[in-house]
């Protein structure tokens, strides 16, 4: 019988007191607040936030983020965050997202409440750990490897920020430290991809984890346009302000665009798609729209021009959920695990994105939609019972090992 719940008191109770009838109790703890937030961190955690309600699991979570709202003056902060690490333990990233209050808010609902399981939605927040009691199990949510998004951030700084290179490859060893070791003290942890899992097992032997895609559970609402006009629509979905898209971008728009003669538009959706982008009459700035139906409803098809290691792209993972044809490089589709489909084509040099671009066949690619097989990789049915059993599992050896502590 597998485990679920403690009996509901201040402490974890022996394991002959659980009752599997009650919905497991999870703090969930976050780098972003998925009930406002649009980026890719967000689209993850409320995938995962469906996997954890939904049946059979149907746990009671409580959301906690670091913060109600992005915060302000991001640049600056970061600054602040570089110059705080070369007097602190942490790395800059970590304590980009300390703070007292949600310290001291995490310590009193736990006071409160008697939790089975602390989810730490965020390599970031490895740095509450120490905050919490040992006898709660805990899981990690990798979004990324964080120290080599950052190490592949430094080998692409503009010549402005070269003078910081130093520094910033010390902050980038001590986050590979604070990385790694905080993998190995928790142990229990989900990846987006089984790239990322493979590389984490390689310096922890004992790792338990468990791939999780990026998860969607609305029904797909793309369709091809039935009739094209003279122009081609293509989109770009993505926060420009983002360092990996902006590059990514910057080689569309520097490298294949001018040399692009058939007759298109480039539509871009997100935030950071300001003046310096719209250089090109072609190119037009949505910025955020209210849902996704109005970019499928104005695409012929999508573009994510990944030229860096940039994570793993949600984007790209939501279009092919709904059916979307996709003009992609291999970069972007990296952790992704697709398979090949005639809507999803992949290319890697600016002259294959011109001559697609300038024939026929772009057109050809606007009229394909993604295979079922294939878009139901990112389905949350897909993964939710694997991904339920592994909560489920932690839950469990948490319990038995508080049992077998308390009758020694």
């Amino acid at each position: 019988m597998v485990v679920l719940h403690a009996a509901r008191s201040g402490t974890h109770s022996t394991a002959e007191n659980l009752d599997p009838r009650v919905p497991a109790r999870i703090l969930l703890l976050s780098i972003v607040n998925p009930e406002m937030e649009r980026n890719g961190a967000a689209t993850v955690t409320r995938g995962l936030l469906k996997v954890l309600r939904s049946p059979l699991l149907h746990a009671d979570v409580d959301c906690v983020p670091v913060r109600i709202a992005p915060r302000k003056w991001h640049r600056w902060a970061q600054a602040r965050s570089l110059l705080e690490s070369l007097v602190s333990e942490l790395p800059s990233k970590a304590i980009f997202l300390k703070s007292r209050e949600f310290r001291d808010n995490v310590e009193a609902r736990i006071r409160r409440k008697a939790y089975d399981l602390v989810v730490l939605n965020g390599s970031d927040l490895l740095w509450i750990s120490g905050f919490l009691p040992p006898s709660i199990p805990r899981i990690l949510v990798a979004h990324n490897i964080e120290h080599l998004l950052f190490r592949c951030q430094i080998q692409n700084l503009s010549r402005l920020l070269e003078p910081l290179n130093g520094l910033l490859r010390k902050d980038c060893q001590r986050l590979e430290e604070f990385e790694r070791e905080g993998i190995r003290q928790t142990r229990n942890v989900i990846f987006l991809s089984g790239e990322e899992a493979a590389y984490a097992h390689g310096f922890c032997a004992d790792l338990r984890s468990v791939a999780m895609p990026p998860l969607f559970d609305y029904e797909p609402r793309f369709q091809p346009r039935k009739k094209s006009g003279a122009v081609l629509e293509i989109g770009y979905v993505g926060n420009l302000g983002w360092w990996p898209n902006q590059l990514g971008f910057r080689w569309f728009v520097d490298r294949v665009l001018p040399y692009v003669k058939s007759p298109i538009r480039l539509h871009l959706f997100g935030r950071g798609g300001g003046r310096k982008w719209l250089g090109d009459r072609r190119v037009i700035n949505h910025g955020l729209v209210e849902s996704m139906e109005q970019i499928w409803a104005t695409c012929d098809f999508l573009i994510c021009p990944a030229v860096s290691s940039g994570g793993i792209s949600v984007k790209l993972a939501e279009a092919v959920y709904n059916g979307m044809p996709v003009l992609a490089t291999t970069e972007a589709a990296r952790g992704l695990g697709l398979e090949q489909d005639p809507a999803l084509l992949f290319l890697d040099q600016p002259a294959e994105w011109v001559d697609l671009l300038n024939s026929p066949a772009a057109r050809d690619l606007g009229k394909r939609r993604v295979s079922a097989k294939i878009a139901k990789r990112f389905a949350v049915d897909t993964h939710k019972e694997a991904l339920q059993q592994f909560i489920k599992g932690v839950i469990s050896a948490a319990s038995v090992k508080h049992a077998k502590h308390e009758s020694d």
